[in-house]
């Protein structure tokens, strides 16, 4: 790993230090509470077995399954960290209900690998994506750790990635399943039978992507932090 992974895994008392790396934006989450128990009794999985724990702490797919929590959420703010393989392509769901696509994804991609070269800005790392192009966030190549912030308040939802606000939205400016507000199709198969994300219930379920690219992504410090309405 790169020295800023390694300096970033110092942990003092459970706290994450990313000493040299940026951190403007990111929140102190060392005391907030982890959103995957380490023996998984709170979390449902798409796949039988699709995640596990390294040894070092890290939270990694298996295959392309997502790993779910069984609580819903709403108004929190979610810290984590994580390491890219090369060609990693995951993503954090946020929002998710029973109904397939009720739900939004933040992407997390290896943005320079030549495989990704022809992906649009809403399919970038920190969008929203297929709905909201990504501000350049400066994601990190593979093996160093980057950092990634969401914010959800109802329809407002503020991504931080890298210390750079990637994507700061109100999803009430979302009027049509087939257009997004800066008139740009929303890509998404058979617009026609699924819900625009202006519709979806601002309250759901957390949920991590797993292997939808070349590469694994490791998962550290995944923590939530609930606040009132």
């Amino acid at each position: 790993m790169t020295n800023c992974f390694a300096r970033a895994t110092a942990i003092a008392a459970g706290a994450l230090v990313l000493v040299g790396c940026r951190t403007a934006l990111h929140p102190d989450s060392s005391a907030w509470r982890e959103v995957f128990a380490r023996d998984f009794s709170n979390v449902t999985f798409d796949t039988a077995d699709g995640w596990t724990w390294t040894e070092r702490g890290e939270l990694v797919a298996k295959d392309g399954g997502t790993i779910l929590t069984k609580a819903e959420y709403e108004n929190f703010t979610l810290d984590l960290a994580y390491v890219m393989e090369p060609a990693a392509n995951s993503g954090v769901f946020l929002y998710d209900t029973e109904h397939p696509d009720k739900k939004f994804e933040v992407q997390i991609l290896d943005d320079n690998h030549p495989k990704y070269a022809t992906q649009k800005s809403n399919q970038r790392t920190g969008s929203i994506y297929s709905y909201h192009a990504a501000n350049p966030v400066g994601s990190l190549p593979p093996g160093e750790l980057n950092r990634m912030t969401v914010t959800c308040r109802g329809p407002r939802v503020t991504v931080v990635v890298n210390g750079v606000v990637s994507a700061d939205v109100d999803f009430r400016d979302w009027k049509s399943r087939f257009e997004n507000p800066d008139g740009s199709p929303v890509r998404k198969k058979k617009c026609a039978e699924r819900p625009h994300v202006g519709e979806i219930p601002w309250r759901g379920r957390i949920g991590l992507q797993g292997i939808h690219g070349g590469g694994r992504v490791f998962f550290k410090y995944v923590r939530i932090r609930e606040d009132a309405k």
